[in-house]
Protein backbone atom coordinates (compact mmCIF):
# COMPACT_ATOMS: atom_id res chain seq x y z
CA UNK A 1 0.00 0.00 0.00
CA UNK A 2 1.50 3.20 -1.08
CA UNK A 3 -0.20 6.16 0.80
CA UNK A 4 -0.03 9.92 -1.02
CA UNK A 5 -1.91 13.02 -1.26
CA UNK A 6 -4.91 13.80 -2.90
CA UNK A 7 -4.59 15.79 -6.18
CA UNK A 8 -6.89 18.30 -4.26
CA UNK A 9 -5.00 18.99 -0.98
CA UNK A 10 -3.03 21.01 0.17
CA UNK A 11 -0.73 20.59 2.85
CA UNK A 12 1.80 22.47 4.53
CA UNK A 13 3.92 21.97 8.05
CA UNK A 14 3.65 24.22 11.05
CA UNK A 15 5.19 24.85 14.49
CA UNK A 16 2.78 22.46 15.91
CA UNK A 17 2.88 19.30 13.35
CA UNK A 18 1.41 19.83 9.82
CA UNK A 19 -2.36 21.09 8.18
CA UNK A 20 -3.93 19.33 5.61
CA UNK A 21 -7.02 20.93 3.83
CA UNK A 22 -9.03 19.51 0.88
CA UNK A 23 -9.74 22.25 -1.71
CA UNK A 24 -12.89 19.81 -3.21
CA UNK A 25 -14.69 19.43 0.02
CA UNK A 26 -13.17 22.16 2.39
CA UNK A 27 -12.05 19.30 5.18
CA UNK A 28 -8.92 20.42 7.50
CA UNK A 29 -7.00 18.59 9.41
CA UNK A 30 -4.39 19.29 11.96
CA UNK A 31 -1.93 16.66 12.68
CA UNK A 32 0.55 17.56 15.49
CA UNK A 33 4.48 17.50 15.12
CA UNK A 34 3.91 13.24 15.86
CA UNK A 35 1.13 12.59 13.77
CA UNK A 36 2.85 14.75 11.01
CA UNK A 37 6.29 12.70 11.26
CA UNK A 38 4.00 9.54 10.98
CA UNK A 39 2.76 11.19 7.75
CA UNK A 40 5.66 12.16 6.44
CA UNK A 41 7.01 8.97 6.40
CA UNK A 42 3.78 6.98 5.32
CA UNK A 43 4.28 9.41 2.47
CA UNK A 44 7.60 8.49 2.03
CA UNK A 45 7.10 5.17 0.92
CA UNK A 46 7.82 3.74 4.51
CA UNK A 47 5.98 -0.11 5.62
CA UNK A 48 3.67 1.07 8.26
CA UNK A 49 5.12 -1.79 10.40
CA UNK A 50 8.23 0.26 10.20
CA UNK A 51 6.80 3.21 11.05
CA UNK A 52 4.93 1.47 14.07
CA UNK A 53 8.51 0.30 15.16
CA UNK A 54 10.18 3.48 15.18
CA UNK A 55 7.39 5.15 17.38
CA UNK A 56 7.35 2.22 19.64
CA UNK A 57 10.96 2.24 20.04
CA UNK A 58 10.81 5.87 20.60
CA UNK A 59 8.43 6.44 22.75
CA UNK A 60 8.02 3.49 24.83
CA UNK A 61 5.05 1.72 23.87
CA UNK A 62 3.37 -1.26 22.76
CA UNK A 63 4.53 -1.98 19.19
CA UNK A 64 0.77 -3.23 18.84
CA UNK A 65 -0.61 0.50 20.07
CA UNK A 66 1.71 2.32 17.59
CA UNK A 67 0.57 0.23 14.62
CA UNK A 68 -2.89 0.61 15.96
CA UNK A 69 -2.28 4.46 16.20
CA UNK A 70 -1.16 5.02 12.97
CA UNK A 71 -3.90 3.12 11.34
CA UNK A 72 -6.51 4.98 12.94
CA UNK A 73 -4.77 8.21 11.68
CA UNK A 74 -4.79 7.21 7.92
CA UNK A 75 -8.18 5.67 7.99
CA UNK A 76 -9.23 9.09 9.21
CA UNK A 77 -7.38 10.92 7.12
CA UNK A 78 -8.45 8.57 3.74
CA UNK A 79 -12.20 9.00 5.21
CA UNK A 80 -12.13 12.90 4.85
CA UNK A 81 -10.77 12.46 0.91
CA UNK A 82 -7.16 13.73 2.06
CA UNK A 83 -4.99 10.68 1.34
CA UNK A 84 -5.48 8.19 -0.52
CA UNK A 85 -3.68 4.51 -1.53
CA UNK A 86 -2.42 2.65 -4.40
Amino acid sequence: MTLHLAAHTVATDTDDGAVLLSLRNGHYWQLNLTGAYALQRLLAGCPMDQVAEEFAAQYDIALAQARDDITAMTEQLQASGLVETD
